[in-house]
């Protein structure tokens, strides 16, 4: 049985969100007149049924040509796109517009976090009940992966894209230093040999063995962990206290600090402060190893990143031989419904037609689909297509389009707050203002004092 939660939100003002849509204009006529009628009384008008699908990447990127693509298939069923930044701002006035009213239908999901609380507040549509009545079916389009999306009995949301962490790396620095490139199952150890090779010069001729964007502070220091512990490795197995004080986390966070020390990676306040970018960093010769799947699409730009050398695929080490799993995969782009829609059958239908056939629009541009009806030769296809000599297919093939053990984040208690306090105690340890010994156990006492308080 569906349900509803009211959510009660003290606010000082009432915010109108403009809606600017970037498939068709979300303030016509024909939404007007659809808006609030019931699927009978919409299947008898002459009118057609608008889908307002909100997503936050550019509409030129994809969401234009699914529209289009999808527009066409039932002159009764349209879909509009509204694009919002995947930032605190965007993903506020999300997150309001779905508190207020109905305006949106479906909407893409970019952080695990955000979208369990949005479970929570009711503003998702349990999709399984729509399964049937749209002939949808999770076996046909998902291996058993998909169940760690289940939910208190439900699918809140179905991703739509596959996610693999995944180093891009420049082939010719390794061919001219003579340095084999990376195995499938290669360990930190062999990882850090490889990039302190490939690290030479000083200055503006500097070129760096291994490149990690600055995102929050921990991460470059933390991000290989999940390959050993999985997505939720800051907690406890039950989530009722934090992990950070750990052994493998001190490991880790004092090898980042010795690949700074001898220059094998630029520190995170230099690659923050001088706005370093993966894409840059890699396709100017500046490092020979980066991190991010996304780089693909920069690759295949070569107006703007002009490069005479093939890219190659290395998946992120393990930090030992004999770890038990190689958690590299997961999930993203996950779609859902809004609990106030109007029209959650007709959604229904959108999001199992962009899972099987409209990622075909979005794969080019490094959106890997989730769906296993795309095969690997179709998929490569998609993103690579012409520009495929741009890369090593080979390692594309078993390395970037070929998954390892996936991982869905379940323990999410006071998550938005644990971000922020590893954001700011790894601050201080990168900045030299504090031991790692003090980091850690500051970060873990603060952060079992965040989860105490929510239980």
């Amino acid at each position: 049985m569906r349900t509803r939660r009211t959510v009660a939100l003290g606010l000082s003002a009432v915010m109108a969100v403009s809606v600017l849509s970037g498939c068709g204009s979300s303030s016509s006529s024909t939404t007007a007149d659809t808006k609030g009628e019931s699927n009978a009384s919409a299947e008898s008008s002459t009118e057609p049924v608008v889908l307002h699908w909100w997503g936050s990447f550019a509409e030129n990127m994809g969401p234009e040509q699914v529209c289009e693509a999808f527009n066409k298939i039932d002159p009764n069923l349209q879909v509009e796109y509204t694009r919002y930044v995947n930032d605190d701002a965007g993903n506020t006035k999300l997150d309001m517009t779905l508190m207020s009213d109905d305006s949106i239908d479906v909407f893409l999901n970019m952080n695990d976090v955000l979208l369990m609380k949005r479970i929570e507040n009711g503003y998702m549509y349990p999709l399984d009940e729509l399964f049937e009545s749209a002939g949808f079916s999770l076996e046909d389009d998902y291996d058993e992966n998909i169940a760690q999306k289940e939910i208190n009995g439900h699918y809140y949301s179905l991703p739509a894209k596959r996610i693999t962490s995944t180093i891009l790396y420049n082939q010719k620095m390794f061919d001219d230093a003579g340095i084999p490139y990376p195995s499938d199952d290669w360990t930190y150890d062999e990882f850090i040999d490889t990039a302190r090779k490939l690290t030479k010069g000083e200055g503006n001729d500097k070129v760096y063995g291994w490149f990690f964007p600055g995102y929050d502070a921990g991460q470059p220091a933390l991000r290989m962990i999940e390959s050993k512990l999985g997505l939720d490795w800051m907690y406890a197995p039950d989530g009722k206290s934090a992990a950070i004080d750990t052994d493998d986390v001190k490991d880790l966070t004092e090898k980042y600090l010795q690949r700074v020390e001898e220059g094998i990676e630029p520190s995170y306040v230099d690659v923050t402060t001088q706005k370093m970018e993966p894409a840059n960093m890699l396709l100017t010769g500046k490092a020979a190893m980066v991190f991010g799947d996304w780089v693909v699409r920069n690759v295949k730009d070569t107006d703007n990143y002009p490069h005479d050398f093939k890219v190659g695929f290395a998946r992120m080490p393990r930090l030992s031989a004999d770890q038990e799993n190689n958690y590299t995969t997961s999930y993203s782009d996950d779609l859902s419904i809004n609990s106030k829609s109007q029209h959650p059958q007709e959604a229904m239908k959108f999001i199992k037609w962009y899972l099987e056939e409209g990622m075909d629009y979005v794969a080019p541009y490094a959106r890997i689909p989730a769906c296993k009806k795309y095969d690997a030769d179709k998929v490569a296809s998609l993103i690579f297509g012409e520009q495929s000599d741009l890369f090593d297919m080979e390692s594309a093939k078993n390395i970037y389009l070929t998954p390892t053990d996936f991982y869905v984040r379940k323990n999410m208690p006071v998550a938005t707050e644990i971000n922020t306090i590893l954001t700011e105690e790894f601050d201080k340890v990168f900045a030299g203002a504090q031991s790692v010994e003090e980091t850690l156990q500051n970060a873990q006492k603060r952060a079992d004092e965040k989860i105490a308080q929510e239980q």
